[in-house]
């Protein structure tokens, strides 16, 4: 995914970054090297969480791939991708894949789904 970094701190020897995406905008874990503030640079999303249908994914009524950051969380609107029963999924947000953990294998038809999220960790692709 492409962003633009638009701001740098450090929480508790933490680094985070604010960025911009096509998707829209967030706050998010950063690992090294630190990125400079403007830079556009080509990551990969991460989520740590183990995603639970109407607890932290659900359906979603908005019609395009979006991301969302409001008090503390995040709000990631995409495609949900899954393959077979292993809990293994992944979120589509235009060209972009997020892999995501499901608890249980989603059964319903879906257009988009709403993941809510506390943290995202950015990963550089060097690319």
């Amino acid at each position: 995914m492409k962003i633009r970094v638009t701001g740098i701190f450090s929480d508790q020897d933490i680094l985070r970054v604010r960025f911009n995406s096509p998707f829209g905008n967030g706050v998010a874990l950063w690992s090294d090297p630190t990125p400079e503030i403007g830079e556009d640079l080509d990551v990969e999303l991460e989520l740590d969480e183990v995603f639970s249908w109407e607890t932290n994914i659900m359906s979603s009524l908005e019609k395009t791939p979006q991301i969302i950051f409001t008090n503390d969380t995040h709000f990631i609107i995409g495609e949900l991708i899954q393959d077979g029963g292993d809990g293994c999924a992944a979120l589509k947000l235009g060209d972009s894949i997020i892999l995501v953990e499901l608890d249980e294998p989603i059964k319903q038809e879906l257009d988009l789904v709403e993941l809510r999220v506390n943290t995202i960790h950015l990963c550089p692709t060097n690319v």
